[in-house]
C-alpha cells in the first residue's frame, strides 16, 4: 500500500500540472459561425462563467429572426478568468445588467475586465426578499430542520413576484434594451436562470417569440444551472445530508411550471400580457415596433 501510494502521488501531481498548461479552447461566439452552425453554439462555453448564451436565432411569426450577438443572458461574474475576460471584450458588449441582491454582490463580487469598455447597470432584484430566503435558508441546513420548507412554492412564489412586485424593475430592463437601439448587451443574476429567465421570456415575448419557444429557452437552463453548483451540491450533501441537497438542487433546477406562474401572474394582475407589455412595462406600440426593428432580422 505504502509503495502504491508513493507511486500514485507524483503521478498525480504530474498530470495536474501538465493540465495547466492545456491551452484553453477559444470561447466561440455564435455571431461569427456560418448560418447553419450557430444554434449548436449558442451557450458559450467561458471557463468561469455558467449559463451565457446567446439569444440569436428564435423566429417569430411574420418570418424574421432574433439577430445573433446582440442579446446574451448569463450566469453570475465572480469566477471570470483571464481567458474569460480577453472573450468579453471580443463581443463587444455595451451593457451588462446585473439583477443580483446587495447580498449576492457582496458574497460574489463580480470580475469584469478594467477598463470594462462597457457600462453596468445594477437593478436589484428580490433584493430584501433575496435576503430573508436565504437567511432562512442557510438557518434551516445549519439546524437541518426542513419542516414546512418547500422550495417548489418558493420558487413558484419568486417568479409571480417577477411579474407583479417587481415590474418597475423589468420595466427598467426593458427599456435599457429598448435604448440600447441594438447594441449588445448581457444582463444575469447569480445563476442566470430565475430573474434572468423571466427577463429573456417577456423580451422574447414582445419580438414576438412564440411561448413553446420562449419556455424551451427557459428550460435550456437547468443542465448548465445545476452544473455550475455541482462541487457545492457535494459539499452540501457531505456535510449537510441528503434533505438539505436535495432541497437546494430543487432551487438551482428550473421547471416549466415556475415561468407559467409568473405569465398566469401577468393574466390576473394586467389582463393579459399585450396589456401588461403596455401598462406595466409602459411600451407604446412605437416603441414594440422599434424593439422589433432593430434586434429581429
Amino acid at each position: 500500500m505504502k509503495k502504491a501510494i508513493k507511486w500514485l502521488l507524483p503521478a498525480v501531481l504530474l498530470v495536474l500540472a501538465i493540465i495547466q498548461f492545456i491551452p484553453t479552447p477559444p470561447v466561440v461566439a455564435p455571431a461569427t459561425l456560418p448560418q447553419d452552425q450557430r444554434a449548436a453554439h449558442r451557450l458559450l462555453q467561458f471557463e468561469g462563467i455558467t449559463n451565457f448564451r446567446d439569444l440569436g436565432g428564435y423566429e417569430v411569426a411574420d418570418g424574421r429572426t432574433v439577430k445573433w450577438g446582440k442579446l446574451y443572458r448569463s450566469g453570475a461574474f465572480n469566477e471570470t478568468s483571464r481567458s474569460d475576460l480577453n472573450a468579453l471584450q471580443k463581443l463587444n458588449l455595451s451593457t451588462l445588467i446585473d439583477f443580483r441582491s446587495s447580498v449576492e454582490k457582496e458574497e460574489e463580487p463580480s470580475v469584469l475586465p478594467d477598463p470594462t469598455g462597457f457600462r453596468v447597470v445594477e437593478i436589484p432584484t428580490l433584493d430584501d426578499g433575496n435576503k430573508a430566503m436565504v437567511g432562512e435558508i442557510m438557518e434551516r441546513i445549519e439546524s437541518g430542520n426542513f419542516d414546512g420548507f418547500d422550495p417548489n412554492a418558493a420558487m413558484l412564489d419568486a417568479n409571480r413576484q417577477f411579474a407583479s412586485t417587481f415590474t418597475p424593475q423589468f420595466r427598467e430592463f426593458i427599456h435599457i434594451i429598448l435604448n440600447l437601439e441594438g447594441k449588445p448587451v448581457v444582463w444575469h443574476c447569480s445563476a442566470g436562470k430565475d430573474r434572468t429567465g423571466f427577463a429573456a421570456a417577456i423580451l422574447l415575448r414582445i419580438l414576438g417569440v412564440s411561448p413553446n419557444t420562449v419556455m424551451a429557452d427557459y428550460m435550456k437552463s437547468k443542465t448548465p444551472a445545476l452544473e455550475g453548483r455541482k462541487n457545492d451540491m457535494r459539499l452540501l450533501r457531505l456535510f449537510k445530508g441528503d434533505e438539505a441537497a436535495d432541497k437546494m438542487t430543487v432551487m438551482l433546477g428550473v421547471e416549466e411550471a415556475w415561468l407559467n406562474a409568473a405569465f398566469d401572474e401577468i393574466d390576473r394582475q394586467w389582463g393579459d400580457f399585450d396589456n401588461y407589455v403596455a401598462t406595466g412595462l409602459q411600451l407604446s406600440l412605437s416603441d414594440v415596433e422599434r424593439l422589433r426593428s432593430t434586434l429581429l432580422e
